[in-house]
């Protein structure tokens, strides 16, 4: 069938096509608007903790250098503040891990005052951050002052490490995008089983056979569309299944003659158990008597061993012998004939 026959014919398809032309539609239209806008706030987010990052450590490394003037001053000895200086006291601080795990290329740099470029005087003086192209890239470079030292604590880092970012954030927007088609997918397929009221009656007809109704009628139809279809494979399905029926009617009866004959076996062998563990049970009680003597003549050869005359340890040996006999004529029994039979 030629795909504009199916669309003519088939009453699903056409619905099909309209409500998602226009979930596509609606889900491109929110995806771009979500994405336009999230841009700007990954952008402005990332700034503004770049800013406050800046900011905290180079406060950090004017109260350290503070703290190394005073004790200076104690000790009265000179104190030269530079770069390395500021350098060693930024290493120590660790403050570069923390600014990668924000910005993974970000490089810090301590620099005179005097040595910055007119146009960056200004963030020099009172921090911000401006962009610009290096090696043909594009960069942000923030500048916070560290205290009144006239050095000046500096951070470049490629515009690509925000746009990270705002990549990730495609991914999401993208996944939810996928998640919110699906789910006006999912109300599609219920306004489709909703409106399909041509279908409500075979859905009672096949409702009747499955309750075991097989004489239900299913009228003749001329359509060629899915409903159509539907009538006739139903009304092959219901011949087809008296037919079913009756085979496996005729296997019921067969295995309701093998679960007969399991169960004479099952009695039959759980009698032979029953009677072997009643017989196990008897030669344990006659065991007993014979051990107890055992044990009460062993006890009295090991108690009375110096008192006891040569004719009583004699009757007491005999008397054990006995009892030892005893319980292997018993074993003998029980290993000839386990079942008791």
């Amino acid at each position: 069938m030629r795909p504009a026959e199916r669309v003519h014919t088939s009453y699903s398809t056409q619905l099909w096509l309209g409500v998602s032309g226009f979930v596509l539609f609606v889900a491109f239209v929110v995806i771009f608007l979500l994405a336009r806008f999230s841009q700007d706030v990954i952008r402005n987010e990332s700034i503004d903790t770049m800013m406050q990052t800046l900011e905290n450590t180079a406060l950090g490394i004017d109260n350290t250098l503070r703290k190394m003037e005073m004790s200076a001053r104690l000790e009265h000895q000179p104190l030269l503040i530079d770069e390395a200086r500021i350098r060693r006291v930024l290493d120590r601080t660790a403050s570069e891990t923390e600014f990668r795990q924000l910005l993974p290329h970000v490089e810090l740099a301590v620099e005179h005052r005097s040595s910055l470029p007119a146009d960056s005087l200004s963030g020099a003086d009172n921090g911000g951050y401006r962009q610009q192209v290096i090696d043909g890239q594009k960069h942000y470079v923030f500048q916070q002052p560290i205290g009144k030292h006239p050095y000046t604590l500096t951070a470049t880092f490629p515009a690509e490490d925000i746009y990270a970012k705002y990549e990730r954030m495609q991914w999401v927007l993208l996944s939810w995008g996928i998640a919110a088609i699906l789910t006006l997918l999912g109300l599609l397929y219920w306004a489709i089983v909703r409106h399909l009221a041509p279908l409500h009656r075979l859905a009672d007809s096949a409702q009747a056979i499955a309750e075991g109704r097989l004489d239900t009628p299913i009228a003749d139809t001329r359509r060629q569309d899915e409903t159509g279809r539907l009538q006739n494979s139903l009304a092959t399905m219901q011949q087809s299944l008296a037919g079913y029926i009756s085979e496996l009617r005729q296997k019921q009866d067969t295995l309701n003659r093998q679960h007969a004959a399991l169960q004479a076996a099952y009695a039959e062998a759980s009698a032979y158990e029953e009677k072997k563990s009643r017989f196990l049970h008897d030669m344990t009680e006659r065991m007993a008597a014979p051990v107890a003597r055992i044990c009460r003549d062993t006890d009295t050869i090991c108690r009375d061993f110096d008192r006891l005359s040569d004719d009583d340890m004699a009757t007491l040996q005999t008397g054990i012998t006995r009892s030892s006999e005893d319980i292997i004529t018993l074993l003998d029994q029980l290993i000839k004939d386990p079942a008791g039979t």
